[in-house]
């Protein structure tokens, strides 16, 4: 009966170990940051960015020098009837990349924009 007894006590502290360590390795289950990718539209004779998600403007404010989000321009800025070029970005501050994208994007003298490309190694 002794044996019994301790074989019942030896076998339920396995079977209570093996359930202890295969809730733990379910519980230490890792998790990633994700990014969301938005469309936006930049507009480079004005340079402004436009999300197509949320209605929103960035602009860049000289006065400021920093960036606004609004959902309508000041009268000063105009974008209608102007080249738009679509951006997708990871994140919700496409203006990050303005540097690049005026260099990217040149507005021509008759308001159509010229893409820079980059040139391949060959």
């Amino acid at each position: 009966m002794k044996k019994i007894l301790l074989m019942m006590l030896i076998c339920g502290g396995v079977l209570s170990a093996s359930a202890q360590d295969s809730t733990n390795n379910t519980m230490s289950t890792t998790t990633s940051p994700t990014t969301t990718t938005h469309k936006y539209f930049y507009y480079p004779s004005s340079n402004v960015y436009f999300d197509e998600a949320t209605g929103n403007y960035w602009y860049l404010d000289n006065g400021a020098t920093t960036w606004t989000e609004v959902q309508t321009l000041p009268t000063t800025i105009t974008v209608d009837n102007t080249a738009r070029v679509p951006l997708e970005y990871n994140g919700d501050e496409p203006w990050k990349n303005n540097a690049s994208d005026i260099k990217k994007y040149k507005v021509k003298d008759n308001g159509s924009v010229k893409m820079k490309t980059q040139k391949k190694d060959e």
